[in-house]
């Protein structure tokens, strides 16, 4: 039997971009296991093949998948820092970032449920025309646990990410955002995992379509970073995600607090809106509603990723709202508009430009934020119900007490005065007393004292 070298070489093209998933070998640990589990196929490479990959090559998966090392050391991601000119522009659907270690908390409260359900997430960014885009799923694991700020570098071709570290290995997370393909994932499942949170982000890029939005917090953490979310809690996000539904999106109504750009009631994509809240034709109106695309063009980039880093500025005046310089951001090959109808020569852009008549707005950049106040240890509030009962037994009284705990609540306690919290710090200075940097712990009962009808036994 023959075969014509041209079908052979076709076969072998298909077997390359056949897996799902792309894993580094030295990052394989408990997301390699989950996503074979959940019926994805997956391709592991070493860190110099990945170093010998191109843009194309990234784009060919359906996510990019940087998993936890069981608690590792930044210098374990430096090959992401060093590659990310090549496998940035890659990355254009779904993207999760997560700021703890879930490999190492496997086998401890939800951890393989965020795993499995984030995985599922980043490897189901589409098109609003069905065709695949490549996500990315990167635990931050505990690099940045010990910092009290910094920057992630490996990210950086998306904007500006800031990590607060030093949170005291907080518990109390909580969703204030959803995605059809995360239905499994609650606060149950990222709480209390005896160390849930090991960095947050105090500052990441959060506007146009390209933003992200906060999908877990810490919740009541307060300080640089922490925001009020839809649902009405306040925190700092640890886990972040771009094309996830935030709390209140696709209500109805526009909420310009809570970085809507725009709330038409649903919460798809391809109308205009996003799942997101967010002006598909990067044109908010600033009133709640778009501007469309200009005529022929589309809200989702159609051409092929560049490998090449472009550094060229913009000027504030091209594109009113945004940045003055996008030096370094690797992007696509796009036109650009200016006032949603004028044609911008693309030299003005940090982007070459091949296909006319496509639309993709540069990221919103937000500005680096120091760390404020440590944590220096968690407050444990305990509230007990206190049944008191009477009773007469001839002429004696006889009272039983029962004591029931109802509910356990924690909150952060920090080594300065803060608004709204006690400052224990404060006080055991004011004593004399010196307060230990780590493994410091209050406890406070609250109880809520019911007396029943007295009853009488003769």
């Amino acid at each position: 039997m023959k075969f014509s070298s041209l079908g052979l070489l076709a076969g072998l093209a298909a077997s390359v971009v056949a897996e799902d998933l792309l894993f580094i070998d030295s990052l394989q640990d408990k997301e390699y296991d989950e996503a074979i589990a959940l019926g994805y196929t997956a391709k592991v490479v070493t860190e110099a093949e990945w170093r010998a990959m191109t843009t194309a090559d990234f784009a060919a998966f359906k996510a990019i998948v940087i998993s936890d090392p069981i608690c590792g050391d930044i210098s374990q991601i430096k090959f992401l820092e060093d590659t990310k000119s090549a496998w940035s522009p890659a990355v254009l659907g779904n993207m999760i970032l997560i700021g703890t270690d879930p490999s190492y908390h496997f086998g401890t409260g939800g951890a393989q449920t965020l795993i499995d359900n984030s995985i599922k997430f980043v490897a189901s960014g589409k098109t609003p025309g069905g065709v695949d885009q490549t996500g990315l799923y990167f635990a931050l694991s505990c690099y940045y646990s010990n910092i009290d700020s910094s920057a992630v570098d490996a990210l950086s071709a998306f904007g500006d990410f800031t990590v607060r570290g030093n949170l005291n290995c907080y518990n109390k997370a909580h969703l204030v955002a959803h995605s059809d393909t995360m239905t499994s994932l609650d606060d149950a499942a990222i709480s209390d995992w005896s160390c849930s949170v090991h960095e947050a982000f105090s500052s990441y890029p959060s506007v146009g379509i390209n933003g992200f939005q906060a999908l877990a917090i810490a919740q009541d953490i307060i300080g640089d970073g922490s925001q009020t979310f839809g649902d009405g809690t306040i925190g700092l996000a640890y886990i972040i995600s771009r094309g996830a539904t935030p709390a209140k999106c696709g209500d109805g109504v526009w909420d310009n607090s809570l970085g809507e750009e725009c709330d038409d009631g649903n919460t798809v994509n391809g109308d205009g809106c996003s799942a997101s809240c967010k002006c598909e034709s990067g044109l908010p109106k600033d009133d709640g509603t778009c501007l469309p695309a200009p005529e022929g063009n589309t809200s989702t980039p159609i051409s092929t990723p560049i490998s090449t880093p472009i550094s060229t500025s913009i000027s504030s005046s091209s594109v009113s709202g945004y940045p003055t310089s996008y030096g370094g951001y690797y992007g696509l090959t796009h036109i650009y508009l200016r006032n949603h109808s004028e044609a911008v020569s693309p030299s003005s852009y940090p982007y070459p430009s091949t296909i006319a008549k496509s639309f993709y707005p540069p990221p919103y950049v937000t500005p680096k934020c120091p760390t404020g106040p440590k944590i220096v240890g968690v407050e444990i509030i305990v509230e007990v119900t206190i049944t008191e009962s009477c009773k007469t037994i001839d002429s004696s009284t006889v009272t039983e007490t029962v004591t029931v705990p109802c509910a356990t609540k924690e909150r952060p306690i920090y080594d300065v005065e803060t608004s709204g919290l006690p400052c224990y710090v404060c006080a055991m200075s004011s004593e004399g007393i010196s307060c230990p940097t780590r493994h410091f712990l209050t406890v406070s009962t609250v109880s809520s004292l019911h007396i029943s009808s007295p009853l009488t036994i003769h």
